[in-house]
């Protein structure tokens, strides 16, 4: 699990900074763009060695956690999804991952791991179409 709480359902903290300070010292900034609780990462380790994806951070109870200013909906089948207040946000490089590759499209993942173009800003409530 990331993000940028340290409290303990937290596996990996992630912190903003300030690059190109005078000194060519990260400065941590005070409004994060990252959520306390951002994505969790899952991988299979037996074949066919799927990762996925989900947006939104889990509790020490592993229930789903997202903030008051999330977007939530309900998807056709019933199901609650939504998306982290910043958003959880993908990009695959054009040419896969090498050294020729180049920036491929960002894309937001929602909390069931489905993915959206970006919404119009990072907070917005209106999510982006589902890709």
């Amino acid at each position: 699990q990331v993000g940028r709480s340290t409290e303990s359902p937290i596996d990996f903290v992630v912190t903003d900074t300030i690059s190109g300070s005078p000194n060519n010292d990260e400065t941590q900034i005070t409004q994060s763009t990252i959520s306390r609780f951002a994505c969790r990462i899952v991988c299979d380790r037996s074949p066919p060695y799927t990762a996925r994806i989900f947006a939104a951070g889990f509790d020490s109870s592993k229930n789903i956690f997202l903030g008051e200013k999330a977007a939530k909906w309900k998807n056709p089948d019933g199901h609650m999804d939504g998306l982290t207040t910043n958003g959880v946000l993908v990009m695959h490089p054009k040419g896969g991952f090498t050294e020729e590759s180049k920036p491929g499209v960002w894309r937001e993942i929602s909390v069931c791991g489905d993915v959206y173009t970006l919404r119009e800003t990072r907070s917005a409530q209106q999510r982006g179409k589902l890709v």
